[in-house]
């Protein structure tokens, strides 16, 4: 069955792919697959009302390619290998060890694709990769059950502190009072019991 794909630019996370997916169903279509700046449509493309997607995309802060450059291309691939590390060796993503790992995999000095990164994304490569740690910590704390450090851990954290001063300078809070104000969001929104009223002695049957 035919497909279509389109690129979008400023997909930057988890919370993005949610938001792109639900949009593009919103608009009647088919999303069969939804990453960081690209999406596949089912369907031609002649069934797309492109002005209204790219209405609703910019209403969101996106912004949808006509063709990727091969520098958009170079960026993609750079996004991909994120995700993947940060999936499945979240370790790898620590300054030293992902510069190298980054420039093996890609085949281009790790200067060259950090400049190539900020001139297409509008921020530094460094700091994509902490939103996007920033971001997987917020959806481990989400449920408030898994300790702090041990989403540190998970995430490839050298040590707690590390996490605490990247959390706290994308979000404005700490990681402890994020899940302390998620726990205590769930249980205000739990629904409450009512307890039976107690009947009074006159009204007990005989």
């Amino acid at each position: 069955m035919a497909s279509t794909l389109l690129y979008i630019r400023h997909m930057v996370c988890a919370k993005c792919i949610l938001v792109v997916r639900e949009l593009l169903v919103d608009l009647g279509l088919v999303p069969l697959r939804v990453e960081l700046g690209e999406v596949e449509l089912l369907g031609e493309a002649a069934a797309v009302e492109w002005d209204r997607l790219r209405q609703a995309l910019e209403a969101e802060g996106f912004a949808l390619l006509d063709q990727l450059s091969p520098q958009q291309r170079l960026v993609a691939h750079v996004k991909e290998l994120i995700a993947e590390l940060l999936r499945d060796e979240p370790a790898a993503l620590r300054s030293g060890h992902f510069s190298r790992r980054l420039s093996a995999r890609l085949q281009r000095r790790f200067a060259y694709l950090s400049d190539v990164f900020s001139a297409t994304e509008g921020l530094s490569l460094e700091q994509y990769v902490i939103r996007q740690r920033v971001e997987a910590a917020r959806m481990l704390l989400r449920d408030g059950t898994l300790p702090v450090g041990r989403v540190a851990r998970l995430l490839g954290y050298s040590n707690l502190g590390h996490l605490s001063r990247q959390f706290q300078r994308e979000t404005g809070i700490s990681p402890r009072d994020y899940r302390r104000r998620c726990r205590e969001e769930t249980e205000l929104s739990a629904p409450t019991l009512q307890a039976s009223p107690v009947p009074s002695p006159g009204e007990l049957p005989l």
